[in-house]
């Protein structure tokens, strides 16, 4: 079957100064995303959002006072380190293989427990 993905973030649910239409619209695509788990069920699409930690990208690096945010990160993460581009991928692998059929409507966080710990 196919695997339809969406990325969503703790901006969520969480209040974020400076962050509000982000978090509006991931809000929205996190709904929008278990609303097409239900439409696309007997087509036997699977739809689920992934909720990545902070990734230290080139795009999260233009984000004003990013250094701030990745000192914060690193400072309260239960492991001690960032979310990485890799961990992301190897979880949409996993995700995509064929033999898991019943994940479906799902927000997937791969934070290495980072939103539970603040």
């Amino acid at each position: 079957g196919s695997r339809i993905f969406s990325m969503t973030s703790a901006g969520s649910h969480r209040v974020v100064r400076g962050y509000g239409a982000v978090s509006a619209a991931k809000a929205a695509l996190e709904s929008h995303t278990r609303q097409l788990a239900l439409e696309l069920a007997p087509r036997g699409i699977l739809v689920n959002c992934i909720q990545a930690g902070v990734t230290d990208t080139p795009s999260m690096r233009m984000i004003p006072n990013s250094d701030k945010i990745v000192a914060e990160v690193l400072a309260r993460h239960p492991a001690g380190r960032m979310t990485t581009p890799e961990d992301v991928a190897q979880t949409l692998v996993a995700l995509s293989d064929p033999a898991l059929t019943w994940i479906s409507g799902s927000i997937i966080r791969v934070d290495g427990g980072e939103d539970i710990a603040t």
